[in-house]
C-alpha cells in the first residue's frame, strides 16, 4: 500500500448525517470522548450507574469523570461554569459516536443562541433522552411522554 495506512472508518447508524462527520468519514474528537466516557461508566457498574448524570464540556467533551445522582448535582459541581458543559444522563442502552456528534452539536447550537441550562429542576428540558422506565415500557410495546392532539382535543 506504498506506506500509507488505510484508515479505519467507524461504524455509523443508518440515519447518521453525513455534515456531522469529517472528510474522513470520521466523527469529532469531542463525540468520541463522550461515547467512551458513557461506556465506560456503563460498563463500570451496568445497573449500579444506571440514572447517574455526568458533565462533558462542550469544547471537547472531557469530564470530570465523576457520576453524579442527578442533573441539578451535576450541574452544581460545575462552579458555575455549567454553560460550558452539557449533561449526560446513563441509560440501559451503550451510546454511539453517531448520537453523542448529534447531542454535542444540539447542544452547542443551543449555547451558540443564547439558550442556557436551567437549574436541572426544569422538568422541560430540550432533549431528554428515554430514561430505563421508558425503555422498559417500550420494550413491551406502550409509549410514555408522548401527547397526542391539541389540548381541546383531550377534553
Amino acid at each position: 500500500m506504498n506506506g500509507v495506512l488505510p484508515v479505519m472508518n467507524s461504524v455509523h447508524q443508518p440515519h447518521c448525517p453525513a455534515e456531522n462527520r469529517s472528510g474522513l468519514n470520521l466523527h469529532s474528537d469531542a463525540a468520541k470522548r463522550v461515547v467512551d466516557i458513557y461506556n465506560l461508566h456503563r460498563l463500570a457498574d451496568p445497573y449500579g450507574n444506571v440514572g447517574s448524570w455526568f458533565a462533558a464540556t462542550l469544547a471537547d467533551g472531557q469530564s470530570d469523570m465523576v457520576l453524579y445522582d442527578s442533573k441539578q448535582e451535576a450541574i452544581r459541581h460545575q462552579h458555575h461554569n455549567e454553560n460550558y458543559y452539557t449533561f449526560v444522563q446513563i441509560v440501559p442502552s451503550m451510546m454511539t459516536e453517531c448520537e453523542a456528534e448529534v447531542m454535542l452539536k444540539i447542544a452547542r447550537m443551543i449555547y451558540d443562541k443564547g439558550g442556557r441550562q436551567s437549574d436541572g429542576y426544569s422538568k422541560h428540558d430540550l432533549i431528554r433522552r428515554l430514561g430505563w422506565e421508558d425503555q422498559i415500557a417500550m420494550s413491551r410495546g406502550i409509549v410514555t411522554n408522548i401527547n397526542h392532539g391539541s389540548r381541546a382535543e383531550r377534553n
